[in-house]
């Protein structure tokens, strides 16, 4: 593989790393109840906003003795699903379409 295909392969898993963290701390700070209104909070849960839009209203929060939705999003752990997917995905196809055949002599 050519240094920059491999760098592009890097980009791509490095991305996804980026993005399985954020939603990973999204989660574990619903599933906990993190204060929404600290600033460390809300920085998290505006980014993966970002990430969850295409899966918003995929399940229904159902309320919990308080009266507030649920804790855990199960569409977190399917966007999450859902991104290392892609992120393989477009990693495989940089090394098929992006490596030449090796020649035969």
């Amino acid at each position: 593989m050519k240094i920059h295909n491999y760098r592009a392969y890097q980009l791509v898993f490095f991305c996804m790393g980026v993005i399985e963290v954020l939603l990973a701390l999204r989660f574990i700070f619903k599933l906990f109840g993190a204060n929404p209104e600290n600033m460390f909070a809300r920085i998290i849960y505006w980014l993966s906003g970002i990430l969850l839009f295409p899966f918003n209203g995929l399940f229904r929060g159902t309320p919990v003795a308080d009266g507030t939705l649920q804790r855990f999003e199960p569409s977190t752990i399917i966007a999450m699903v859902i991104y290392a997917l892609l992120a393989w995905g477009i990693a495989k196809w940089i090394l098929i379409f992006k490596s030449k055949p090796a020649l035969k002599e």
